[in-house]
């Protein structure tokens, strides 16, 4: 254990010598100060300590004439005892070890009587990077193809503050397309990965063995999931599912952040991810009939409104938008989604995929945070570019707690198309 000193003056001045001990005194009587012989060794100076990452306790000699506390605001500084009265006696301060690259700063409030001061703790930066622990979360992602799941940013505030020395706004302008932070995946030998293949600047598209690679429209294997990170006030991540990802696939994501000017700093991240397979069957519960005639309007989608209110008395749910969309083969088994949240369906309304051969997409746009009532109340269509007067019946539903709603959207479209 190391000790410590520090002679002070109603606290608000002290003398410190490198590695000396601290002697603190305290009265609450300005007229009697104690007397303290200052050795020509020490020089005055405000309160402060100087400690290493992972200095771990300390001890701090206190002589009050006067019932005295201490108390920190800061989690990794701890005081035994936090409070006394007069007498001489030992003060002892425990620290965390620094978990971040950056260096840190604390304080410790003591008062006695009526006088009051401070003294700073400045601990350093980690500096052995095995002890510096990757920030870390779970989550699930649903079997549905392109399905999603977001953290936010504000969740690692700590150690993106830590690593980086950011805020959580400032990191929010780092990551944007203009932004001064460099995003990379941590490959399995642990060496960087440049990225920037998914669908934001700070992003990247991965194959089953993890590997960053682009977009490939046939999914998994050459696609399994997707990382993305969105910026602004509200820093997300976004980590994503890719066609045919077998269910109850788990991955572990290594990723991290650094600055393009300078690459000592950087704070890392490990995510567990799991792909669970759900059970989207239901007992259909409602059956509606929509008729859309519509022009050849691409992928420009027209919002076909149905009855909410209707909908959710069906199927017991608050809001359309706590649904999830479903579609069903000839043997009843859920297929899963060929469009965004929805699907792509033939010229003559049956499900399959984007490419020669479609005709209309139905989707649902609503749930999002900017997602307009419109939105939230309406199934989105849209054509596939150059391909008009067609016509069909496509089945689609909203499914919530084992129960579904089925839509028979019989699909006219007509018109000229576009050049």
């Amino acid at each position: 254990m190391k000790s410590m000193k520090t002679y002070s003056k109603w606290l608000l001045a002290s003398v410190v010598l490198l590695s000396a001990p601290v002697f603190t005194a305290c009265s609450d009587d300005d007229n009697d100060e104690p007397v303290v012989k200052v050795p020509e060794n020490f020089e005055m100076n405000l309160a402060s300590l100087n400690i290493s990452w992972d200095e771990s306790e300390g001890v701090v000699e206190v002589a009050a004439n006067a019932d005295w506390k201490a108390e920190s605001t800061d989690s990794w500084i701890m005081i035994d005892p936090s409070r006394g009265n007069a007498g001489d006696f030992r003060m002892y301060l425990n620290f965390e070890h620094n978990p971040y690259r950056l260096p840190r700063t604390g304080t410790v409030n003591v008062i006695c009587g009526e006088k009051s001061g401070v003294v700073t703790v400045t601990q350093a930066g980690c500096s052995d990077d095995s002890q510096v622990a990757p920030s870390v979360a779970s989550i699930e992602v649903e079997s549905l193809d392109y399905a999603t799941t977001e953290i936010p940013f504000s969740t690692f505030a700590a150690a993106i503050e830590g690593n980086l020395g950011l805020s959580i706004a400032d990191f929010g302008k780092g990551v944007d397309d203009e932004g001064n932070l460099e995003f990379f995946m941590v490959g399995k030998d642990g060496k960087w990965l440049s990225a920037g293949t998914g669908g934001t600047r700070c992003s990247a598209w991965l194959d089953s063995e993890l590997n960053v690679t682009n977009w490939n429209g046939d999914g998994y294997p050459a696609n399994a999931c997707f990382v993305e990170v969105y910026g602004g006030d509200e820093p997300t991540l976004v980590v994503g599912r890719a066609p045919g990802l077998p269910d109850d696939t788990e991955y572990t994501l290594n990723f991290g952040f650094t600055f393009a000017d300078d690459h000592s700093k950087f704070s890392l991240f490990k995510v567990d991810v799991v792909f669970p397979k759900m059970d989207l069957k239901g007992e259909i519960v409602g059956t509606i009939d929509l008729d859309v005639n519509m022009g050849p309007v691409g992928y420009a989608p027209i919002y076909v409104p149905f009855n909410a209110d209707e909908v959710c008395s069906l199927l017991g749910a608050n809001n359309p938008t706590l649904c999830k969309v479903v579609a069903y083969d000839e043997e009843g088994e859920f297929v899963p989604f060929t469009g965004g949240n929805g699907y792509w369906f033939s010229k003559t309304g049956e499900i399959c995929n984007w490419g020669d051969g479609a005709g209309w997409f139905i989707e649902y746009h609503g749930g999002g945070d900017e997602a307009t009532d419109e939105e939230n109340e309406s199934w989105a269509i849209g054509t596939f570019p150059g391909v008009t007067d067609i016509s069909g019946t496509s089945h689609i539903g909203l499914w919530y707690n084992a129960k579904v709603v089925m839509f028979n959207v019989n699909v006219t479209v007509s018109g000229a198309v576009e050049e």
